[in-house]
């Protein structure tokens, strides 16, 4: 996996993975400890060996956004379209952009933008995200009736999938 930093942060409540200029950063919350985290390493062992192989080398350089952007409008509209009949949603346009901070988000016009580095996630993650931003063209917050719809469109998996996405950062 190459070079591991472990880093504690006064800020982090949890415990993060990240790449950066081919190196393995791992941030430990104030109150962590460092065997936790060797163990948080193990178990996301696929993960990052998956992150690793997408990113290109030499060890530094970004992924092939440009491919990324278009393998992602070829492929989360669709996806967004067809969630959106089998659930019965309406929503008035799709973006897809370069969003580092979240996998996506929906305005109050009803438009849903996407980060492209979704297609990064596991599809059942994928299908998670999409809902829950159709979820917002009906419940613009996080209220317990937004949780409740979620669930409803997730066969109640909605925490479970909400706990199995925070493992992820984006890219």
């Amino acid at each position: 996996m190459g070079e591991i930093i472990f880093r504690k942060n006064t800020k982090a409540k949890n415990y993060i993975i990240r790449l950066h200029n081919g190196k393995v950063k791992v941030t430990v919350p104030l109150y962590g400890n460092y065997d936790r985290a060797t163990e948080f390493l193990s178990e996301n062992r696929q993960k990052l060996l998956h992150k690793i192989q997408v990113q290109p080398s030499p060890p530094g350089t970004k992924p092939d956004e440009a491919a990324l952007r278009k393998k992602a409008q070829s492929i989360l509209p669709n996806q967004l379209a067809k969630l959106a009949g089998l659930h019965g949603f309406k929503y008035a346009g799709v973006k897809i952009r370069k969003s580092r901070t979240r996998w996506g988000s929906c305005s109050s016009k009803g438009i849903i933008n996407l980060s492209f580095y979704l297609l990064l996630l596991p599809e059942h993650l994928i299908d998670y995200v999409l809902l829950h931003e159709l979820c917002h063209t009906l419940q613009m917050n996080h209220s317990p009736a937004f949780w409740a719809l979620l669930n409803k469109c997730t066969q109640n998996k909605a925490r479970e999938l909400r706990r199995e996405i925070r493992r992820y950062t984006v890219f």
